[in-house]
Parts: C-alpha cells; sequence; structure tokens
C-alpha cells in the first residue's frame, strides 16, 4: 500500500522535493517595513500570522502538511518538515526557509515555483529574516491546537436508543439502531431465516465448522423459547470457538511457522504463541488484558509464561538470516513493522504512512512515527521455557511421584547417618584410622619428549614445557617409589602460557589422549610392565572430553578443560592393584597427547604426586584437619564432625545410600522442552531518531518517547514511558480508538463489512461509518462490560438483524445495493481455512485436538522444492495430524500451503484487518480434484452407508441416506427435488459401477467397502458426497 514511499518522490521542482513551501506571501503595506527599520518587535499574530493564514495554511495547516511542514502551530513549525527545520529562532544562517525565499542556492532555486506564485518582495523577505533573528516570537495565543474533528477521534460516549415503530422486532439495542435507519429510508427487514439456516449460520460464524446432523435435528425439533439462544450458548463454550476466532486474530498478528526472506528457516516455538491466542479467547480473556499481554506482557510485574508468551506477537515479524545481512537494518525493519501493526490492530490507523514522510491526510507527521516507534525500539527477542498446560501437569504429576520416592531414599540415609554412622566411625577409628594417607611429591628421576620440546622443574616441584611445541607430543617420566597405588597429575595455570594455560594450544587448553603406567623392580635391567588402571577421576572436565576418555585407548577423545582456562585443575588415576616390591619400584609414567584432529594441544605446565594408600583415593588426600582430629588425645566437636564428615566418604554402606540417592535423583522428570518465542525490554533504553525519507542510516534528530498528538496524552507513573504505559493508554478510556476500532472488526466477520468498510483505516481517507451511533453504542457497551468478546457476540448473534434471511431482494438493488443498511443478512463463501475444515468435518475425518505443533497435511508433490535450496522439505504427516484444522497447517512464508493461497489466504508478511476475495476457476478445480477433498469425499460416502444401515427397502434407505448426507453437509433437509435428482444422481452411478470393478475402486480410492454395502454401492455413495461437497452452498455461509 505504501510502496510509493520507499523511494524519492519525483517533482518537476526540486526545490519542492527538498521542502515543500505554500505559495508565499502576500505584499505588506510600507508600515511595517518603518516599523521594522525602527527596531520594533514584529508582532507575529499582527503582522506574520495573517500572510500565513492566507497564503500558507492551505497546504501547511490543520488539514493538510504537504512536505510535512506545518505552519499554523508553533511546535510543529519549528519541528520542520520531512528534509530537516525551516526555521530556527534567533538564527538566520539555520533553516531552509530563508534559502528558499531568498533563490540563495542555484540548485533548490527560489520558493515559491515560478509559475505557483508571487516571489516576495525584499521587503518582505526583510521582515520575514528579522523576525527570525528576533526570536521569532509565537505567543500561544496565537496557536492553533494539534486537534482533529474527524470523528474517530472524538470522545467516546454512549448515545441514546433511537425511537421506533416496529418494537416487536427488537431483540437487542442493536436492532433499535438499524431499524431506526432503515424506518427513516421506508425499507422493511427481512424475515428471520430458517431453523436449518441460523444453526448452521452460528456454527460457521463462531466455531468454522458444521453441526452435526443429530445437533441440526434437535435444533430444529425444539420447541422451547429460548431454543436458538441455547443453540448460541453451546457454540460459545465449544473449544471450537478460540479455533476459529483465533484464526481471524492470527491474520493482524502476521502469524506465520517460518522467518521469511530467502531462507525462510522454520520457527519450532511459534505455535505456542497460537495456542495462548487459542486458549485465551476460549476462557473469554478481557480484551484490555488481551491487548495489555501482547503489547507488553513481558514487562508485567512478575511476568507469567503466558504474559511472556503473549508478547510472543512481537515476534511474528519477518527475521532476515541471509548472508551478509545488516543486522541494524534487519532490527529496524522488526520495529518498523512492530509500530504499524500496532497502529493498525489497535487503533485502525495507516500510521505506517508517515514512515518516510509526514501523512498526507491523517494529522499524524514524520516525528510523531518515530515517537510511536520509540516505544518498540528497545525490545530484544529472546525464547522462553513454556511448557503447556498438559506438559506441566504431566511433569508435575511426574515429579510428585519422583519426589515422594525419593524423600524415602533420603530419609533411609539421613536415618544411618544418625544412628549406625558414629558406631561405624569409631570402629574404624580403632582399626583404620591408621590408613590416611597424603599424596607425595613424585621424585622425578627423568624426563622426556617426543620431539623438541624441553623441560624446567621449577621450586614447587610442578614441570614446565617449553621448546619447540610440536602436536602430538608424549612425555614420558620416571619415578621411585616403596608401594604404588595411584597418579595424581596436577595441571597448572602459567602466566608463560597462552591465556595462562595450563595447556599450550592457542586458547591455553590441552588434550590428554591417553595415560599410561609403567613399573618395573628398582635398580634393575628389567622391562617395564605395563599396569592396569582401574578408575580415573578429575575436579573438572570439559563437555564430551572426560577424564575417563584419557584411559580408554582412544587417540580420537581424551581429558580436556575448556571452559575453565587458566585454573588448576586435578586428575586421579588408580591402579586396579597396588604394586610393591622389594628394593622398591621405579615406575614411568606416559603422558600422550596425540590430539590428531586438531592443532597442537600439549600440556604446559603439571605436577605428578603418587599415593601408596590402598583405600579409595581421592583428588587431594587426607586433608591436614582429619589428621589433626584423628591424632588429637581428646577431641572437641568441631574435630568429631570433621571425622564424621570425612569418613563418609569411605564408609560403605553410606556411599551405598548416598549413591541410590544420586542415581534416583537423575532419574527426576525432566523439565518440558516446549519453548515459547518472547521479547525482553532493554534495561538502557534505545535513542530513537528520525529516519529521513525512511532512512535508518539517515538519522534526524533525536525523539522522546510519546504517543500520537491527535489522541489523548500517554501517561506513566514513572520517569518515563514505555511500552507497558503505551499497553494500558491503548484499552484507557481516554483513548477513543481501540474499542471502536474492535467491535468493528467484530462485526465485520458477521456482516462482510464492518460499520466502518476500511477496517484497517479509520483515519480522513477511511469510510465514513454507515451507523455511527450503533458504532459508538457498542464500542462503550464493549468497554464498560469488562472488554468481553463473548458478550459482544452473544449481543449480535441474538439480534433480529443477525438472524434475518440473506435472500436477495429486488427493490434493495436500487435503494441499498451494497446492504449498508443491513436491510437483509450477508451471503458470503467461508475462508480458506474453513473450506478444508468444513470438508474434514462433513467426512468425519476431522479431528478435534485443540492446539500443538504445526503439521503438514497432504500437498502437490515438490511444491516445496521451489523454496531456497529446498529447505522447506514437506513430510507429510501421519495419523491424526493429517487431518487437523486448517490454521494448523504449517505456514511457510516463502511457500505456502497452495490450497489456502488458492481461497485467498494471506500471506502473513504484514497485518491484514480483511481478507481479499477471489473466484476463479483455480479454486472449483481445487475442490474437485485436490487430494485431501477427494479423501474427504471418499470417507463421506462409506460414513454414509455405515450411520444409516439399510432396512431392505431399497428406496426408502437411499432417501434416508440421502436425508442424512445432506444434514450432515448442509444442516438442513432436503428438498423433494433434491431428494429425486440426487437419488436418479445416486442410481445412474450404482448402474455404471456395477459394471466397472477398476472404475469403483478408483472412486473409493484405499477407503474400504463397509460390510454393510457393496463395492459398488460405496463409490456411488462416494460420487454423492463428491458431488455435495462441490455445491456453492456447502462452502457459503448463508
Amino acid at each position: 500500500m505504501f510502496e510509493f514511499m520507499r523511494k524519492p518522490i519525483s517533482l518537476k521542482n526540486p526545490s519542492l522535493y527538498l521542502i515543500p513551501v505554500c505559495v508565499w506571501l502576500t505584499v505588506l503595506t510600507g508600515s511595517i517595513r518603518g516599523q521594522e527599520e525602527q527596531g520594533q518587535k514584529i508582532d507575529f499574530a499582527k503582522n506574520i500570522q495573517p500572510i500565513l493564514r492566507a497564503s500558507c495554511y492551505s497546504c501547511h495547516g490543520q488539514d493538510a502538511q504537504e512536505g510535512g511542514l506545518r505552519l499554523d502551530n508553533r511546535a510543529r513549525a519549528l519541528v520542520g518538515g520531512d528534509n530537516g527545520k525551516a526555521i530556527v529562532p534567533g538564527d538566520v544562517d539555520k533553516g531552509l526557509l530563508l534559502t528558499l525565499i531568498k533563490g540563495a542556492d542555484e540548485d533548490l532555486g527560489r520558493m515559491p515555483p515560478e509559475g505557483e506564485g508571487t516571489p516576495l518582495t525584499e521587503n518582505q523577505i526583510t521582515l520575514i529574516e528579522n523576525w527570525i533573528a528576533q526570536g521569532a516570537s509565537w505567543p500561544d495565543s496565537a496557536d492553533i491546537a494539534i486537534a482533529s474533528n474527524h470523528w474517530s477521534f472524538q470522545t467516546l460516549e454512549q448515545p441514546e436508543l433511537p425511537p421506533v415503530k416496529q418494537q416487536d422486532w427488537i431483540k437487542t439495542p442493536i436492532d433499535q439502531f438499524v431499524l431506526a435507519r432503515l424506518e427513516e429510508k421506508g425499507i422493511t427487514p427481512s424475515a428471520r431465516a430458517s431453523r436449518s439456516t441460523l444453526i448452521r449460520r452460528v456454527y460457521l460464524d463462531l466455531l468454522g465448522l458444521l453441526p452435526s446432523a443429530q445437533e441440526v435435528e434437535e435444533y430444529l425439533n425444539d420447541q422451547r423459547i429460548d431454543a436458538y439462544q441455547q443453540m448460541v450458548e453451546r457454540a460459545l463454550k465449544s473449544p471450537h470457538y478460540g479455533e476459529r476466532w483465533g484464526r481471524h486474530w492470527l491474520d493482524l498478528a502476521r502469524y506465520a511457522d517460518s522467518d521469511g526472506y530467502e531462507k525462510d528457516r522454520a520457527r519450532p516455538h511459534a505455535w505456542r504463541y497460537r495456542d495462548w491466542v487459542i486458549n485465551s479467547l476460549n476462557a473469554d480473556m478481557p480484551f484490555d488484558q488481551f491487548t495489555i499481554a501482547q503489547i507488553a506482557g513481558d514487562m508485567l510485574a512478575e511476568a507469567s509464561v503466558s504474559d511472556r508468551v503473549a508478547s510472543g506477537f512481537h515476534r511474528n515479524t519477518l527475521h532476515n538470516t541471509e548472508g551478509g545481512t545488516d543486522r541494524e537494518e534487519d532490527r529496524v525493519k522488526k520495529t518498523v513493522d512492530r509500530t504499524n501493526t500496532f497502529g493498525t490492530v489497535w487503533l485502525g490507523l495507516t500510521v505506517g504512512c508517515a514512515q518516510c514522510h509526514s501523512h498526507k491526510y491523517d494529522p499524524i507527521s514524520h516525528r510523531e512515527y518515530y515517537q510511536l516507534y520509540s516505544f518498540f525500539n528497545s525490545i530484544n527477542e529472546q525464547d522462553v521455557s513454556a511448557p503447556t498446560l498438559a506438559e506441566s501437569a504431566s511433569y508435575e504429576s511426574q515429579k510428585k511421584q519422583h519426589d515422594q520416592a525419593h524423600e524415602k531414599l533420603v530419609a533411609a540415609r539421613v536415618k544411618y547417618e544418625a544412628e549406625q554412622l558414629p558406631a561405624a566411625l569409631e570402629k574404624w577409628l580403632e582399626v583404620d584410622a591408621n590408613l590416611v594417607y597424603q599424596w607425595r611429591p613424585m621424585d622425578v628421576t627423568a624426563i622426556q619428549g617426543k620431539h623438541a620440546a624441553t623441560f624446567k622443574t621449577l621450586e614447587d616441584g610442578s614441570i614446565l614445557a617449553e621448546g619447540e611445541n610440536v602436536r602430538s607430543d608424549i612425555y614420558t617420566i620416571d619415578g621411585r617409589a616403596q608401594k604404588l597405588t595411584g597418579i595424581r597429575l596436577e595441571v597448572l595455570p602459567d602466566d608463560r602460557l597462552p591465556k595462562k594455560g595450563p595447556g599450550r594450544a592457542e586458547n591455553g587448553n590441552f588434550v590428554l589422549t591417553d595415560v599410561k603406567i609403567l613399573a618395573r623392580k628398582a635398580d634393575s635391567e628389567d622391562e617395564f610392565q605395563s599396569l592396569n588402571i582401574g578408575s580415573a577421576l578429575a575436579d573438572f572436565s570439559q563437555s564430551n572430553w572426560e577424564i575417563a576418555k584419557a584411559i580408554n585407548e582412544d587417540l580420537a577423545d581424551g581429558w580436556a578443560v575448556s571452559p575453565e582456562i587458566g585454573k588448576r585443575h586435578v586428575a586421579v588415576f588408580q591402579l586396579e592393584e597396588p604394586i610393591a616390591l622389594e628394593g622398591g619400584v621405579e615406575f614411568r609414567v606416559i603422558l600422550n597427547q596425540q590430539y590428531e584432529t586438531g592443532t597442537t594441544h600439549n600440556l604446559g605446565r603439571f605436577r605428578l604426586s603418587h599415593a601408596d594408600f590402598d583405600g579409595v583415593l581421592t583428588l587431594e588426600g587426607t586433608p591436614a584437619e582429619v589428621l589433626g582430629a584423628i591424632q588429637a588425645e581428646t577431641r572437641n566437636e568441631q574435630q568429631t564432625n570433621t571425622l564424621l564428615s570425612y569418613y563418609k566418604q569411605l564408609d560403605e554402606a553410606y556411599q551405598q545410600l548416598v549413591s541410590a540417592e544420586k542415581e534416583h535423583a537423575d532419574k527426576a522428570p525432566a523439565m518440558p522442552g516446549t519453548k515459547a518465542q518472547s521479547v525482553v525490554e532493554l534495561a538502557t533504553p534505545r535513542e530513537a531518531h528520525i529516519h529521513l525519507r525512511g532512512n535508518f542510516l539517515t538519522k534526524g534528530e533525536k525523539v522522546e518517547t510519546k504517543g500520537l498528538d491527535v489522541l489523548p496524552e500517554v501517561a506513566t507513573e514513572g520517569d518515563s514511558l514505555t511500552r507497558l504505559d503505551l499497553a494500558h493508554w491503548t484499552v484507557s478510556p481516554d483513548n477513543p480508538l481501540t474499542a471502536r476500532v474492535t467491535v468493528n472488526r467484530v462485526w465485520q466477520r458477521y456482516f462482510g463489512r464492518g460499520i466502518v468498510e476500511t477496517s484497517d483505516d479509520f483515519g480522513v481517507q477511511g469510510a465514513e461509518p454507515t451507523h455511527p451511533l450503533l458504532l459508538d453504542w457498542l464500542a462503550v457497551d464493549f468497554r464498560d462490560n469488562g472488554w468481553s468478546l463473548k458478550k459482544l457476540h452473544r449481543i449480535i448473534l441474538n439480534s433480529s438483524v443477525y438472524q434475518q434471511t440473506s435472500a436477495h431482494r429486488k427493490e434493495l438493488a436500487e435503494t441499498d445495493p451494497e446492504n449498508e443498511l443491513l436491510a437483509r443478512q450477508y451471503r458470503s463463501r467461508v475462508e480458506a481455512e474453513i473450506i478444508r475444515d468444513l470438508a474434514l468435518d462433513a467426512s468425519g475425518l476431522f479431528v478435534e485436538t485443540v492446539g500443538g505443533p504445526s503439521v503438514r497435511p497432504p500437498q502437490p508433490a515438490e511444491y516445496s522444492a521451489l523454496t531456497y535450496a529446498n529447505s522447506a522439505k514437506w513430510q507429510t504427516s501421519e495419523g491424526d495430524n493429517r487431518y487437523r484444522r486448517g490454521m494448523y497447517t504449517f505456514f511457510q512464508r516463502t511457500s505456502p500451503y497452495p490450497m489456502l493461497m488458492t481461497f485467498d489466504a494471506p500471506d502473513s508478511n504484514v497485518c491484514i484487518a480483511k481478507r481479499s476475495r477471489s473466484n476463479t476457476p483455480l479454486q472449483a478445480l481445487t475442490i474437485w480434484n485436490d487430494v485431501v477433498f477427494t479423501e474427504c469425499a471418499q470417507n463421506l460416502g462409506r460414513r454414509i452407508v455405515t450411520e444409516v444401515e439399510a432396512r431392505g427397502k431399497v428406496e426408502n434407505d437411499i432417501q434416508r441416506r440421502i436425508y442424512h448426507a445432506f444434514l450432515t453437509c448442509l444442516a438442513r433437509r432436503p428438498t423433494r427435488h433434491e431428494m429425486t435428482i440426487v437419488s436418479k444422481f445416486y442410481q445412474t452411478q450404482l448402474e455404471q459401477l456395477s459394471k466397472d470393478d477398476q472404475g469403483a475402486k478408483e472412486v473409493l480410492g484405499e477407503s474400504p467397502v463397509p460390510e454393510a454395502a457393496s463395492l459398488a454401492e460405496t463409490a456411488s455413495w462416494v460420487a454423492v458426497a463428491r458431488a455435495l461437497l462441490n455445491t456453492d452452498e456447502f462452502i457459503t455461509k448463508e
């Protein structure tokens, strides 16, 4: 709609492009010049304003602001136009006004343009120059307020009900307003529609589904006075109501399941927002809450998961992931889209027309656009954990069971700790306390590397690798001991290493791919024998590079410590069996760093220790405080507790209890992994600037966060305005637009057009309301009665206006051809998704499951191959997911589901308040040939046979089945004429197919033949079903 604004406007005079100014200034009297020459203060109201009013206001006043320049209001005049400031008080060298009227720039020329006004005289130019030099005095009393007398900007007040003559026609206040207009024009309303028409109309409008044959019969036979009202209430309670009206809202929210642009990547969590919409509407969430949650749910105090999911409304924008994308440009485009969408959805204004320049018609300046833009300028995108209610309930149930079982394990450990552990400690102190140990520094007798590395032994006994750092080095270190049970390796940081080590890789890491321990008798010439390492433990391991991988014989992995670089880490390798030889043990430690798949990752600084303790080795050995407590003659409470804490690690029974507790804890039910797209506000807001000509690279002045001047001011209780303030203002009584726009949009769904036909434009260029008093009455009633959408539905559905027949009346063709006065109901084809839903519903294939991830029903082969690099792989859903509602169909922006697009579904790139509607041969061909509709016809044929059993008399059976088929598909009984035609059609098909088994099988497809009928009979009913699904009536709301 606004494509023309993305390009510079070509004008015949370049000065018009830079700053359009009205035809300037008539002749001033000589007395003014005398006044100015005498240095007197120039009176704006007396000397300047009359000139502006006479010559400028028509182009730069309240009704029009060409080039964004307004000269009847001081604040707006000083802001200037689209191309910068025209007047800078006190500075005649700044501002374009003087430059243009003087013709001082040859490229710009002189204003006014030749042939469009009389050039200013020298006296007039001097007067303006001196007025500016004096400070451009402009008293408030001379200001024309920024306001508009346009109807939609006026305060919302509920009008009185108009008097009418035909009182017996009145069912709700709506009727009174409509009937008053009809009586004024001398038009009588249409008769009430038939019961069968009404139940089908209500179900299509509220649910987008068909009433079942049983529901139709029950309603047709219901003789209660309030039978219709009860039928409406049943429909409003259906969970499918939220789906039907949620789809309307998703058009506004520009919902899709992919990013758009070239890559058009899938959005796996987008459906959570869709579910939120459906659930909120089913719960009849007040529309003010519904609004606040979507505009700023993330900013609410203690925002719930639901609130954060709701703010995913802002995440429905396009998202560009193409290579080389300017991220700031993409962010700005999203912010522009959020601003424009807000304006359409809640204000019903084309605010986007002010993105590149001031609005050509509505009182919205270029500056005001970016003031509104500022509310959305500090949004950051964020995904949040958002399990569904069912997932949360399941998780809580499993967690409760797990916690109860875990409490028993904890209780058993605590009981053992209190009742048995102290006695076990005392026994240990008597028998085994002498087995405490400490790590002994390794007495290194030799060290060498595989390559050219050199080694320096430091004062603390650690070893620093220096020299050439060749990939895949192997360090061999020899030492001596009397007895050996294990080795401890400390890897240590050092300022001489990259990133302070402990490794020699560029990032300070290392990869220890393999550790070997060998031994022989001391001072012998025997060969070193390899010892089996029983276990390995470490204080920290890099993800997927655990310490156990250093003893698994696989050189493709090992132990590493990123991102914990620059820190000390410890690993312990305990032998399966201790080794002790007479005369001592000479042992060798081999540290293999053959990291073949990457760059050099050798150790930089390390220290080796050994142990001779037969028990379980720990990273740090027996702590000093434990040794002190053991050796104390009498122990205080602290020492006793220290011993208990230490002994817990040694007590086998206690460790078994701990292990059982840990294993059970590890099996705790996992939190549901479902996420949702959401947003979060920056702690420090971004500055907002005017984007000159809409170009984000050409920033103009900084703007404050603020609403539109033509509307009541947005208030705040804080220091500055926020998106949450805007949300509250949007549904405040001060805002005259939101309630009007919302009820008008609901009205549009029921009557084909809104009371204001341009439901996305309540501005000056929009249509006038056909029933302005009715619109305001409904808006106030909606706002002041809890913002309940279901109440609004009731008052419309229960009105006589809604219940009229849609039958064409010849006398209205001239008096009211567009049915603006509502003397009859509106007849229309249902929307794209509903066409598919009706076919599924009638066939019995329809799956009633509400909510959940998007699905991929059958579509033409290779259709998605047209996407970028065939990235949108369309894997047809199986089982129930094949038959979900159309609104759950995965919507790929670059290759949307073809059947939906054939029937005018929006492309979801921008907010759509009203779908376009076309009639094309391709639509008829789709219903006739598309695999989904063919499958529906096949199943409907079987359904007709199986749900109406044969009773013996063929003709009666045929008629009973036709009757059932009409109730199922059209929610009405067939006429005698229809019964005859369909019966003959069935018998003709039966006669042909009885002679052609292959043809019958092709008609029936893969659908099995029911026991109640033959192949030919079933195939013939499929033909009848196919004919019914292809009638105009089937896809039309009467």
